[in-house]
Formats: C-alpha cells, structure tokens, sequence
C-alpha cells in the first residue's frame, strides 16, 4: 500500500464535525448517500434520489440556481453543484432518468 496517499481518521475530523452540524442545523431535509474519502479529507460526495431533493440541499447551502450544472449521461441526466461548509467542499448531485420523473409528476 502506497502510504503517501492514505491519512488518518483525524484528516476527516472537520468533515464529520460539519457534517453533523449541518445535519443539526437542517433534520429535515431529505437522506442524502454521502462518501468522503482519506485521499480528500476536506470534501465529500453528496448523492441525492431526484431533483427535488437536490433543490432542497441547494437551498439549505445557499447555493444559487446557476451554480447547478446538467448534463446528459448514458444512465441519464446528471444535476450537480459543489457548496461550501466553512473550510468542507460538497459535490451534490443526483442521477434520474427526465422521463420517470415527469411519470410521477
């Protein structure tokens, strides 16, 4: 194992510590899948079930409606906005198929 790429558990201390503030902050926003990873101890990855509740997050982030990127992808459209909690960088983002979505509509 190549130790120059792995950190301590601690690295990621600030990130939990944000997490469970903002968690603390907004209980009722929408379950999100979350990764965060040694290499990057500053940033975690946010994977939400649809649009809806992305738009949630962003707004509980304060993040603005053109900071949201779209792009199509073989397994369907992609929305994503990066946000900021203090010194911790978000990647939020959800995968959905547009056609589902208008379905249940």
């Amino acid at each position: 194992m190549n130790t120059s790429l792995t950190n301590p558990l601690g690295t990621q201390s600030a990130l939990f510590a944000a997490l469970a503030r903002f968690t603390e902050a907004h209980p009722d926003l929408p379950g999100a899948y979350i990764t965060a990873s040694d290499i990057t101890p500053a940033e975690a990855h946010v994977m939400l079930d649809g649009p809806s509740d992305l738009e949630a997050w962003r707004l509980a982030l304060h993040a603005e409606p053109t900071d949201v990127l779209i792009t199509e992808r073989d397994e369907g459209t992609k929305l994503l906005f990066t946000a900021s909690l203090g010194r911790i960088a978000l990647r939020v983002y959800t995968i959905f198929d547009p056609a589902a979505v208008a379905v249940s509509a």
